[in-house]
């Protein structure tokens, strides 16, 4: 690691926090349909409606992505 990266891992550590992680390659786990650019809108809309009640799953993913890219099924 070079001196200007960030450890991110020890920035949440010293703040007592925690993330979770979801990419392109989760989306296209439950849509393997959807390109690089729809997986990324998925995840951009998932995390804009997120709900801290419900958090994220994989079902999360998979209706966002029937929401905005229908199936052709």
């Amino acid at each position: 690691m070079s001196k200007d990266e960030i450890d991110i891992r020890k920035v949440l550590e010293e703040r007592k926090q925690i993330t979770i992680v979801w990419s392109i390659e989760d989306v296209q786990a439950v849509r393997s349909d959807l390109t690089d650019e729809q997986a990324w809108d998925v995840l951009s809309e998932v995390r804009r409606k997120h709900d801290a009640e419900r958090g994220i799953c994989w079902q999360t993913l998979s209706v966002m992505a029937g929401i905005l890219f229908p199936s052709a099924k």
